[in-house]
């Protein structure tokens, strides 16, 4: 939620009676969160050996740069003016949950690998590729994202 006004200095951030206080970097305004709280999950354990698995992988830094510049053009479509992505690590994530749910047969994001990514020529290659794989939204432009990862 939005905090319009509330009895705190006008740069404030941080956390107060249970709530967290930021500023959006992009926006410029302050937002307000509950402080989030863990709750184990069954399905926790999964989840972090997926995420370990596909960020070891280490994308080179020119597929990095170039979901960077996608995420910019992502985050200017209509459609997610107001729920757009953040870091380059939100699109790469859902890149590769896409990927695991359009391939359920021939990938498994916990025990995926560089070669397996070559050898298949997953979509997960480069943007160019995932993006006319239907992993991601088109924005324009997007037949220059061809760097490898």
């Amino acid at each position: 939620m939005k905090a319009t006004r509330a009895n705190l200095l006008g740069e404030f951030t941080g956390k107060l009676d249970g709530l967290i206080y930021y500023r959006s970097r992009y926006t410029g305004k302050l937002y307000v969160k509950r402080q989030w709280e863990f709750k184990n999950h069954p399905e926790h354990p999964r989840f972090r050996s997926v995420q370990q698995a596909i960020f070891a992988l280490k994308p080179s830094p020119d597929y990095i740069q170039n979901i960077k510049d996608y995420l910019w053009l992502y985050n200017k479509l209509p459609a997610n003016e107001l729920r757009g992505a953040h870091a380059w690590t939100n699109i790469y994530s859902k890149m590769m949950y896409s990927m695991q749910k359009a391939m359920p047969d021939n990938v498994s994001l916990e025990s995926i690998t560089r070669q397996q990514i070559m050898e298949q020529n997953l979509p997960c290659r480069n943007l160019k590729l995932a993006i006319e794989a239907g992993l991601l939204p088109k924005v324009k432009g997007y037949n220059r994202f061809t760097a490898e990862i």
